[in-house]
């Protein structure tokens, strides 16, 4: 986390669920140490039976017994450490699948896929809960040999008593010490069955870590304080154009959501993109946004875009999302995010966001919008998304179905206002009165560019997708 908000970089192709479902596995690495640590204490036992007995068979029979456990338990942990593996890999793939479908959920319930995607669960999650039974099986028949060992070593300690070779004094001892061996012979066996998962373990989230020291503070970051230097400024480039060959957006889970698209946009152009729900039309935004991975090519001015994250970022392309994220703060909080540039354009996107009315109308900049903006409507959250954008003074305003909550005649006001700035926007629309306002309209079906061209050229084919 502390390297997430200090550097901002997402981790390629690594979805959420999948990290998650690698910290909820952390519990194994742990107490693999913590056995180890047992382990120690045990031989530190054995060692101080040994000197206070004076004899060295004392000691090597409680060594003996965790000996005998590792040894036996390293034939059994081929099996258990494969079906920890199984298992751990079971809960990654749970876990991207689940966060998939929470991503898709909008697209997953128009579908009607929702009971698919509970089978798929269901069918995942049997996998993980078979092969933790089998692991738990092996470790549990494994668990039994340490107290047969310890009960052999009780029997050789009263034997040499009774051979006259230790004293009753010496034979109390050492049993006492072999009877409590019987959980240091268990760690010593769980060490190895359980070696295989710890290693598949720090070898996994040692690639989600990245290559950053996470336990080093960075200079001028307080975590008490919560304090942190400000963000070194974005570098901006002015968009002259945007060129797209072959290009795919590829979502963490691997998902292909769009394809081999091929696409230019010159500075100022309105160009919208069209589709059924599911065509990949918010996969190619968010792409264009670096909120998701592409292959391909993407040149900016004709240079390509080498690191989508740090390039295709406010300042260089600002996101509007179809379902925005409200602060539970003022307008201007909203809008400005507390950066003094944007506080500075505030007004005019306000109101080229068709916004000011709305403004004005709940008491100014300063009115609260409520509890993540409980108190405005869908139209106005969109247009208070939109303002925000506008705000960062981007070169690139990607919108993904912005206008879906607005009438007819604030949504023509709105192109218009977008068009007088000079803002270049691409974004996607299912509204005929957005569509005819485009410079241009790409039609996108089943992931891949069906056809470009004016609204008019294309609605006597495509108009089934305009409402």
């Amino acid at each position: 986390m502390l390297r997430g908000q200090t550097r901002q970089r997402r981790l390629p192709r690594v979805p959420p669920g999948e990290v998650a479902a690698r910290c909820l596995d952390s519990e194994r690495f742990v107490l693999h140490v913590d056995r180890w640590v047992d382990v120690a204490i045990g031989l530190v036992v054995a060692a101080v039976t040994t000197a206070v007995s004076g004899s060295l068979v004392a000691g090597t029979i409680v060594v003996g017994v965790m000996a005998g456990s590792a040894l036996v338990s390293s034939a059994g942990s081929p099996v258990a450490g494969r079906n920890g593996r199984v298992a751990g890999d079971a809960r990654v793939a749970f876990g991207r699948a689940l966060g998939s479908g929470v991503d898709a959920a909008r697209t997953v319930k128009l579908a009607a896929a929702v009971p698919a995607l509970v089978r798929h669960l269901h069918a995942v999650d049997e996998v993980r809960v078979q092969a933790s039974t089998r692991e738990f099986r092996v470790r549990a028949l494994l668990g039994g040999v340490p107290g047969l060992l310890v009960q052999v070593g009780l029997v050789l300690t009263w034997a040499l008593h009774l051979d006259g070779t230790w004293s009753l004094a010496t034979a109390l001892l050492v049993s006492t010490a072999v009877a409590g061996t019987s959980y240091y012979g268990t760690v010593a066996g769980a060490v190895i069955t359980e070696a295989p998962v710890a290693r598949e373990w720090l070898r996994a989230t040692t690639s989600l870590a990245g290559d950053a020291d996470l336990l080093t503070v960075p200079p001028g970051v307080d975590l008490v304080t919560g304090a942190a230097p400000a963000p070194a400024p974005a570098l901006q480039e002015g968009l002259r154009s945007l060129r797209l060959e072959g290009f795919c957006a590829v979502h963490d889970d691997g998902t292909v959501g769009v394809a081999d698209v091929d696409l230019t946009v010159a500075a100022g152009e309105l160009v919208l993109v069209t589709g059924r729900v599911g065509a990949g039309k918010s996969s190619l935004l968010a792409a264009l946004a670096g909120r998701v991975d592409h292959e391909g090519s993407l040149r900016w001015n004709g240079r390509e875009v080498e690191d989508a994250q740090t390039f295709l970022r406010p300042g260089q392309v600002c996101y509007v999302a179809q379902v925005p994220r409200v602060l539970s703060g003022t307008f201007d909080d909203n809008v400005s995010l507390d950066h003094g540039a944007a506080r500075g354009r505030s007004p005019a996107a306000v109101a080229d966001a068709r916004l000011g009315a709305d403004v004005a109308a709940a008491g100014g900049t300063a009115a609260l919008v409520g509890h993540r903006g409980v108190r405005l409507s869908g139209g106005q959250v969109q247009r208070l998304a939109l303002a925000r954008a506008l705000a960062t003074g981007a070169e690139l305003l990607v919108a993904d179905d912005v206008s879906s909550a607005l009438d007819a005649t604030t949504e023509l006001e709105l192109w218009e206002a977008l068009r007088r700035r000079g803002t270049t926007v691409l974004g996607s629309s299912s509204k005929r009165s957005a569509l005819l306002a485009a410079d241009r309209v790409v039609v996108v079906a089943d992931g891949r560019v069906a056809a470009t061209g004016t609204w008019p050229a294309l609605e006597p084919e495509w108009g089934h997708l305009a409402g």
